[in-house]
């Protein structure tokens, strides 16, 4: 049957609408997409092309500025870091390759080792999938590092009879990163975690425990090989990071790590005793580093409740808190590096802002912008 004015029904606009309403409905209920955005979990992991502010920013940095993450193994970094189809099955292992084709980076922090001893083959299969130029920051074992042994939450359950044990971090640590990593090692970082009070009570007892961790760095390899070691201690022990210790470092060439964490003093504060290490006689303004300059930006400095964050932030893929305070500090500390020739580095955690390399994006336009106004200046 016809409809006015001779237009057949199926053709009449009223009818278009409706039918089109259905086949949707039809569709979305019944119909699989002609093309999945999934990426397959085993997909090969690929970089993410960078825009050109980001390329340029890679191409303006100092090559004594070594700029990265505490770790790599983050698929909510697809669009940041790796291709949107990029899998994660094989992140961990493979993941590198397009890391390090990120224009910034140009280290990266090995943190599993600070729970498990790695094999030599572990430590090459990583140098093999970076530049010759790229460095990795890595963590000791706390089997070496800590005081006390600990239960699966992290209580304390007695003395750790490895503590501070020279030969044993030698054998599980500085000989494997050293013989797989070779060149491309960077600094080997010792963390001491906090400490119990009780064997802390006494300034007899703290004197006597930073004496001991100068003679475990004492007894550390010079050489190995063609390679000197670069050694670097994050002291998370309030109590033992006094104008003593950072004294006693200096003597064992001992490199100090600023440790931006809500347990340690400001990122100011960890400077100062910077520059207590490296120009005693300078009192104020601008001093020169003697050596490495380390950074490691692990927890936020505004709450620091690693779980919270952890669950809040994921998948890490946008600043939650910019800590400005914390770059302008961090930033300082680059244009002394890059003034005195000295190597720079600085890693970031997703729980420092809410995204690791968005958190390093923002450092370099900082630090490149300040150049480009002193040259206008």
């Amino acid at each position: 049957m016809g409809t006015p004015l001779g237009v057949p029904f199926y053709a009449s606009s009223d009818c278009v609408k409706l039918m089109s309403m259905a086949m949707a409905s039809r569709y979305d209920e019944h119909t699989p997409a002609l093309f999945d955005n999934t990426p397959s979990t085993h997909a090969a992991i690929e970089p993410m092309a960078p825009d050109a502010v980001l390329r340029r920013l890679g191409e303006r940095l100092p090559s004594n500025l070594f700029l990265g993450t505490s770790s790599w193994n983050f698929p909510g970094w697809r669009g940041l870091v790796y291709s949107p189809m990029s899998g994660e099955k094989r992140l961990a292992n493979e993941g590198l390759s397009a890391y390090a084709a990120h224009p910034i980076f140009s280290t990266v922090g090995i943190d599993r080792s600070f729970y498990h001893p790695m094999r030599v083959e572990q430590y090459t299969h990583f140098a093999d999938q970076v530049p010759d130029t790229f460095r990795f920051i890595v963590k000791a074992p706390q089997q070496v590092t800590d005081a006390v042994l600990r239960d699966v939450k992290g209580r304390p359950t007695g003395l750790n009879p490895d503590f501070l044990n020279p030969e044993l971090a030698k054998d599980i640590f500085v000989d494997p990163v050293i013989e797989g990593l070779k060149q491309k090692a960077g600094p080997l970082i010792f963390e001491m975690p906090p400490i119990p009070r009780a064997l802390l009570r006494e300034p007899a007892d703290r004197h006597r425990l930073i004496e001991s961790v100068a003679l475990f760095m004492e007894a550390l390899p010079k050489r190995i090989g063609d390679s000197v070691p670069v050694y670097g201690v994050e002291m998370r022990a309030r109590a033992l990071y006094t104008p003593r210790f950072v004294r006693t470092m200096a003597e064992t060439g001992t490199r100090l790590v600023l440790g931006i964490h809500p347990s340690m003093p400001s990122i100011m504060r960890q400077t100062e005793a910077l520059r207590m290490m490296d120009a005693p006689d300078v009192q104020e303004g601008v001093w020169d580093p003697k050596g490495d300059v380390i950074v490691r930006w692990s927890l936020s400095r505004f709450d620091g409740e690693y779980r919270r964050m952890k669950k809040e932030w994921a998948p890490f893929d946008a600043l939650r808190e910019p800590d400005i305070v914390t770059r302008s500090g961090i930033e300082w500390l680059m244009h002394q590096a890059v003034r005195t020739g000295q190597r720079m580095f600085v890693v970031a955690n997703n729980k420092a802002e809410g995204s690791a390399p968005l958190t390093m994006r923002a450092l370099a336009e900082n630090y490149l912008e300040h150049k480009r106004a002193e040259r206008i200046g």
